[in-house]
């Protein structure tokens, strides 16, 4: 029969701990077999209000309530590693091995799902970047000047850098008289100061320098 003692501690694990705990592969299988057999013994008391029946009965809900705990909150921590590998595509290899197999399963659907509904949803808003910046309509925040100034003449292919930029950049007025709006993971071509300020920043990484 199986102790509900060692289930409650269980669930106690699993609350105190941020990461799931180790539990017995065969839990849920053990746990079938020791609910059938206190079935069995409730269904063979000719007296079903007896004191012995109720015993029986507060039992075995107690083991359902407490089985059922236990995977409420491995399902929450499961949810968020697997939103946690959509985000940073990182899997804790030590918690996924502490998985049971339907648990694993879980987590493997829940992952491709995340996946697949991102990109259904992002279908279509794919941008395609280009070595040179297009011009935009002029903006009040130069760099690296911070006052405003009128447009420069273009600045020369000898004097502009190509970059990756890390960070999203407000909109701001070149050296070169364009007006740059610069997101996440953009390449461009950039006056050479302008680039020099933003990779002094570590807000961008200078790929190549065009001599």
């Amino acid at each position: 029969m199986m102790d509900l003692d060692d289930l409650r501690i269980i669930v106690w694990n699993e609350r105190e701990s941020g990461k799931l705990s180790e539990i017995p592969n065969d839990l849920f299988r053990a746990a079938k077999v020791s609910l059938d057999e206190l079935y069995d013994e409730i269904d063979h008391i000719r007296d079903p209000f007896s004191e012995e029946s109720a015993v029986l009965q507060d039992r075995f809900q107690a083991i359902k309530e407490t089985l059922n705990a236990i995977i409420k909150i491995r399902l929450k921590k499961i949810l968020r590693l697997a939103e946690a590998q959509n985000e940073a595509e990182y899997s804790d290899k030590e918690e996924l091995k502490l998985m049971l197999p339907a648990e694993r399963a879980m987590f493997d659907a829940v992952c491709g799902e995340i996946a697949a509904c991102r990109s259904d949803l992002l279908k279509g808003t794919e941008r395609e970047f280009t070595l040179s910046s297009a011009p935009h309509e002029p903006g009040p925040v130069p760099l690296p000047h911070e006052e405003e100034g009128p447009a420069l003449e273009v600045t020369p292919e000898s004097e502009t850098a190509l970059v990756l930029i890390r960070e999203e950049v407000p909109e701001f007025m070149g050296l070169d008289g364009r007006t740059y709006a610069l997101e996440r993971e953009d390449i461009v071509t950039l006056p050479r100061e302008n680039a020099d300020v933003l990779c002094g920043r570590n807000i961008a990484l200078n790929i190549r320098l065009i001599k």
